[in-house]
């Protein structure tokens, strides 16, 4: 087994020497084994750390059978090595993997959600309540948040250290711990109450201060929980500028200050419904002239490639359909928009048949794509808009 862990002991330890002890491979690559280490390996939720061993680039650290593997990148180095942790990313799994102990005790604090995942990601991190998402509103989510910056801003002494059993008789242990007997504990044993208490291996601070803020983004529904976002430390501060940033993108399209953007994105949603519907409504009357129009020019199915007035192909190839369906005729029509071919195909309800489903798929088939429907009215459409008037010919045969 490797040891020491430096990184249990002091997680501001970032450089240290130390005696390769042997050279094995994982996953295609030189895993190298130290005498001790500051390397934290993937465990617990919290990724590994990265660095170097002398001038080889770590770029992952795992624990396989109590040995920490350290994965490099080129050749492996041997004898007495310095090792070096990336200092940035360590701060920041630091600061995500306390801060998610703090939010889960302010959420069985504040709202009696217990915690029973955590995930530290690349963008944000994620745990998962067995609270369901519905007893969790706005109100349950800030409540949280609130109660565990307040315990960032306290600025509470950090303990993290193995307990003896008749220590850990005496904490109030959010669980009981899995394996081993290490304990972060915050506050408390420097006088005054103890603000939480839970088994973990992971890298802490020696203070809550360290962790900065932490930000709820969002919540959802997770099978019958809920899963949290959020971030800590410095990607707090960064989610900040981000959204700023996106604020004032949106003011700035919307022609309004950042305060009244959502006020102006309501009325744009209600403007643009309105004019969607009256769009609708205008391509509905389009389609019921040309449905008389197409009518009155013959008798038979009508078979023909139509020039959509607007965007949105298939809803008035469909209208136009329906509506001659609705005069008696059979419609078998095409249309090209943005480089594919459209079908609607239609009958009165009063014909036992063709099957317009089958005969859009046979005709969406020969334009290289899909179709479907009930027997009186089915769409479909395909890439090979070249075909689309031969696809209709095939379709129209023993129609009438």
């Amino acid at each position: 087994m490797t040891q020491p862990r430096l990184y249990l002991d002091d997680p501001d330890l970032l450089t240290f020497e130390a005696e390769v002890v042997s050279v094995g491979s994982l996953a295609g690559r030189p895993a190298v084994v130290l005498d001790r280490t500051a390397f934290y390996p993937e465990g617990g939720g919290q990724p590994a750390d990265r660095g170097r061993l002398g001038d080889v680039p770590v770029v992952d650290v795992q624990e396989v059978d109590g040995e920490i593997l350290h994965l490099v990148e080129g050749a492996p180095p041997a004898g007495r090595v310095r090792g070096e942790v990336e200092a940035e990313r360590r701060r920041d799994h630091l600061q995500q993997h306390h801060g998610q102990h703090l939010l889960s005790a302010a959420f069985e604090a504040t709202a009696g959600a217990r915690t029973t995942s955590f995930h530290l990601g690349e963008e944000t991190c994620t745990i998962d309540l067995e609270k369901p998402a519905a007893a969790l509103g706005p109100q349950a989510l800030r409540a949280a948040e609130a109660e565990a910056n307040d315990l960032v801003f306290r600025d509470l002494p950090v303990t993290a250290r193995e307990f003896s059993p008749e220590e850990r008789a005496h904490l109030p242990l959010r669980k009981e711990p899995a394996k081993g007997s290490r304990i972060v504990v915050v506050g408390g044993l420097e006088g005054g109450a103890i603000a939480d208490a839970s088994p973990c291996g992971g890298t802490h601070p020696r203070r809550t201060g360290a962790v900065g803020a932490i930000a709820v983004l969002r919540a959802s529904r997770w099978g019958a929980g809920t899963r949290v976002e959020f971030v800590c430390g410095a990607r707090a501060v960064r989610a900040l500028a981000e959204a700023t940033g996106r604020l004032s993108a949106a003011a700035q399209a919307l022609r309004c200050a950042p305060a009244e953007v959502p006020a102006a994105a309501t009325r744009a949603a209600e403007d643009g419904a309105a004019r969607r519907k009256e769009l609708e409504r205008l391509a509905l009357t389009l389609a019921a002239l040309e449905a008389e129009r197409l009518a009155a020019a013959g008798t038979g199915p009508v078979r023909v490639v139509l020039a959509p007035p607007t965007s949105g192909a298939p809803a008035y190839l469909k209208a136009v359909a329906l509506a001659l369906a609705a005069r008696g005729r059979v419609a078998l029509l095409g249309a090209v928009e943005e480089g594919r071919a459209h079908l609607a195909f239609a009958r009165p309800r009063d014909l036992a048949s063709p099957d317009m489903g089958e005969r859009v798929r046979a005709a969406a088939a020969l334009l290289g794509g899909k179709g479907g429907g009930a027997p009186d009215a089915a769409q479909g459409s395909g890439p090979e808009v070249g075909r689309l008037e031969a696809a209709l010919a095939e379709a129209a045969r023993g129609t009438g």
